[in-house]
């Protein structure tokens, strides 16, 4: 990366010194190595779309024009996409709040960034209800809160609403089944019905004579 610390030294003439003819070579070399690693790194479609410069420093901002993206563009999709973000619980609440913080920075380079004190509301608004008591402790509040507060205060409710939907530890006590006795299946089951029964009881019965005319026995 010599070529890209040090300016390029001026063209060697009969007066040039040992010194400076040293430098001559040395930046130039590493000019050549800084262009080749270029050009092996990056794809041929890439590389066939753009005309190789003298100066290796100049072959890097040829690449980034071809993938600049508009300020304007980029300050209204970055503007968008803070005002748009929600806190939806996957990640945890302090990532979210970074993520915040980091496109407000984006923001600010782009001159379009707002201040502290109004991330932290934005970063309270976009967290769900779950966090009412926080912003009601908040806004009755006189002071206002640093983003590491913000951060430490966010996290520290986010543990105590965790805690609250834990549900408690219960034993269900369960009877065991009686086991029933198997059956024989190779003895053959009899139906008795009523029938059968008077059946048999008229068969054991003795036998008596009856009178014709009385009817008596």
């Amino acid at each position: 990366d010599y070529c890209f610390i040090e300016d390029k030294p001026k063209e060697l003439n009969e007066k040039s010194t040992k010194k400076e003819t040293d430098l001559y070579k040395k930046w130039h070399r590493s000019n050549r190595m800084a262009k080749n690693l270029n050009r092996t790194s990056m794809s041929k479609t890439v590389r066939g779309s753009i005309e190789e410069p003298e100066l290796a420093s100049d072959f890097l901002e040829h690449i980034g024009a071809k993938f600049k993206e508009s300020e304007r563009a980029e300050a209204a999709r970055l503007t968008k996409e803070f005002h748009d973000l929600k806190y939806t619980g996957s990640g945890g609440v302090r990532e979210h709040i970074m993520k915040m913080i980091n496109i407000n920075g984006r923001l600010r380079e782009l001159l379009m960034g707002v201040r502290d004190e109004q991330v932290v509301h934005y970063a309270l608004h976009s967290l769900p209800n779950s966090f009412s008591h926080l912003r009601t402790s908040y806004n009755s509040q006189k002071g206002n809160w640093t983003l590491d507060e913000l951060i430490s205060i966010c996290v520290d409710e986010e543990s105590r609403i965790k805690e609250e939907k834990e549900p408690a530890t219960t034993i269900n006590l369960i009877e065991k089944p009686k086991r029933k006795k198997p059956q024989n299946k190779l003895k053959p089951t009899k139906a008795i019905t009523k029938s059968s029964t008077a059946a048999v009881a008229k068969e054991n019965r003795p036998f008596r004579f009856k009178c014709y005319f009385c009817k008596r026995v």
